[in-house]
């Protein structure tokens, strides 16, 4: 990795969170809520359509799980007359969009990555008003800072690094125990038709080693959690018979969990079909995942 100053902001990047996308934020919830997640109260977007342009509703809002170690945010439409950037995402397909990286300055990550020569847009202020505390009966405002790249340059994904404000609004503790027992986002990832290219690209972006990690799958990982990229052929051993959304495309989200085997039991018990999976996990089907295939290691 660099040293000096290019690396002090990506040698401490995180996978914040990630994020599935839906038509019907009403189901979302619903079928995120059957597979064991604790999902908060909806939340309705507040945001700037242009970097330094004013902040203004959407017609989007969100159900997020949080976790002690990053969160997954399960966003759809809720108004379709309003302006929303999940529009484009669920024209294209229901399922896995988002790579969200934290960081602890998107002022500081945008001026390293434009002196990099990475092509990505300038910090863009996001809002919602969440409900607080365990009874949910005050509400404040969450504050962000995301900074997306151009998606002409990363097609992959809605890549982005975020930039909390109010991390004690997004990490309450009544909100992180969930009946499926997940403790921690773990893994994003992507399938794309040419895995090499894009995880050098990745390698890169990231200031991290691309390492292989089986036949057509590279592992890129971050200071906490990992992004992979694999090819259809690799994806397509990794879970076998799921579809794929149109490529290239985050395909799967990995989870850490307290127990495999309670995890497997309680998904069981709710009619979900559960499949073996690599590294003596499991794993659910994109049927049941909205689009998103999903995994769950201990």
């Amino acid at each position: 990795m660099a040293g000096g100053r290019e690396a002090t902001v990506t040698a401490h990047l995180a996978l914040d969170h990630a994020g599935v996308a839906v038509k019907d934020l009403d189901r979302g919830r619903q079928m995120y809520e059957r597979l064991g997640f604790q999902l908060t109260a909806r939340s309705m977007h507040r945001g700037s359509r242009t970097p330094g342009g004013p902040v203004e509703p959407w017609g989007s809002g969100n159900h997020c799980a949080m976790f002690r170690e990053g969160y997954l945010e399960v966003i759809g439409l809720t108004d379709p007359a309003m302006y929303s950037n999940v529009k484009a995402l669920v024209a294209r397909y229901e399922g896995a969009h988002m790579i969200a990286m934290g960081c602890d300055s998107a002022d500081a990550a945008h001026a390293e990555l434009k002196r990099r020569g990475v092509p990505v847009e300038a910090p863009r202020q996001l809002e919602r008003d969440a409900a607080y505390g365990p009874a949910g009966n005050e509400t404040r405002r969450a504050a962000f800072r995301n900074m997306y790249f151009e998606r002409d340059a990363y097609p992959e994904a809605r890549l982005l690094y975020c930039e909390h404000l109010t991390r004690d609004v997004i990490w309450q503790p009544h909100l992180l125990d969930h009946p499926n027992g997940v403790i921690a986002l773990r893994d994003v990832f992507v399938c794309a038709p040419d895995a090499r290219t894009t995880a050098g690209k990745f390698a890169s972006l990231f200031e991290t080693a691309a390492e292989p990690a089986g036949e057509g799958e590279w592992r890129l990982a971050l200071a906490r959690g990992a992004v992979w990229v694999m090819t259809p052929a690799a994806w397509a051993h990794r879970a076998p018979g799921a579809p794929t959304p149109p490529l290239p495309s985050p395909a799967g989200i990995g989870f850490r969990v307290a127990s495999v085997a309670e995890t497997r039991s309680l998904l069981a018990n709710r009619g979900v079909e559960v499949h073996n999976g690599p590294d003596r996990g499991i794993w659910v089907g994109p049927a049941d995942g909205c689009g998103a295939a999903l995994y769950f290691f201990q």
